[in-house]
């Protein structure tokens, strides 16, 4: 069997007795991977339920491996904001489904950095944090998901622009993300237990906290009064978090929330990237 003529041939025997017969079928499903979407676009008729979680499960394994097989690869582009992207990218992807693909991140952030620079024009970061997390009377586009805090999801930024929910961390990067494709340097702060946003405004340093309503905080104040301070806290603070820290956090809290949910395939799998950052 082969194209799209015999794929409908293809998904009949997605539940086939033989698993000699499944075997092929996912060898073959795997083969049409990076266009098998299109292809399932063009068919007559929509997945069923049913069809679409045999096929979400024939394709696990394979996504898995491509995902060891191109992580660590954002590690060649050439600037920490284009490599933050495209981790995030990659684990996104992952966690959103077969359907979904790394490169279909872009397109959505530049449509809604867009957006926010339409409705707002020439904003600067406070601004920015304001039209994404809403001041007060304003509405809220994106908030943290406290509710759900340890959901997995809450690290897809796919899912963080579809639900408008997401951890710190997440919530960070995106208002980083967007700030970036109009030239606002914004930074991630590795604060201890709640990840924040980092910004120099009339050369003082503000601490963001992106899944509070995007409150701005002096990073002095934070320092002294947090009841987190420390001796090294001013350390955290003055320096930028890296790209590696950014993105092994990620993979920290996504191997927390697979444990939670007992998904162990998919916490060892997060383990692993992690591990390969650690040591490339």
């Amino acid at each position: 069997m082969s194209g799209i003529a015999n794929l409908d041939n293809l998904l009949r025997l997605l539940d086939d007795d033989s698993e000699v017969v499944r075997k092929a079928v996912q060898e073959k499903l795997a083969s049409m991977r990076p266009d098998l979407p299109l292809h399932l676009s063009r068919l007559e008729r929509p997945l069923t339920v049913e069809e679409d979680r045999l096929v979400s499960r024939m394709l696990d394994p394979v996504r898995r491996n491509e995902l060891l097989d191109s992580w660590m690869r954002w590690r060649w582009l050439d600037s920490p904001a284009a490599q933050l992207e495209e981790g995030l990218a990659q684990l996104s992807a992952f966690l959103a489904g077969w359907k979904v693909r790394a490169a279909d991140l872009a397109p959505r952030l530049d449509a809604l950095a867009e957006e926010a620079f339409r409705d707002g024009g020439k904003m600067d970061a406070r601004e920015l944090a304001e039209w994404l997390f809403g001041k007060k009377g304003d509405p809220v586009r994106f908030r943290g998901n406290s509710k759900d805090y340890y959901a997995h999801q809450n690290s897809n930024l796919f899912w963080v622009l579809d639900t408008g929910l997401g951890n710190p961390i997440s919530l960070c990067c995106l208002y980083r993300l967007i700030g970036h494709r109009h030239g606002l340097t914004i930074e991630g702060c590795n604060f201890p237990g709640h990840f924040l946003a980092r910004i120099v405004s009339d050369n003082r340093l503000y601490l963001v906290d992106c899944f509070n309503r995007g409150r701005f905080m002096l990073a002095s104040d934070v320092a002294r009064h947090h009841p987190a301070a420390n001796p090294g806290m001013d350390e955290i603070i003055r320096e930028p978090a890296s790209t590696d820290a950014i993105l092994l956090r990620n993979l920290r809290n996504l191997e927390e929330a697979f444990d939670r949910a007992s998904a162990m395939s998919d916490r060892q799998l997060m383990r692993k990237l992690a591990i390969r950052l650690m040591e490339d």
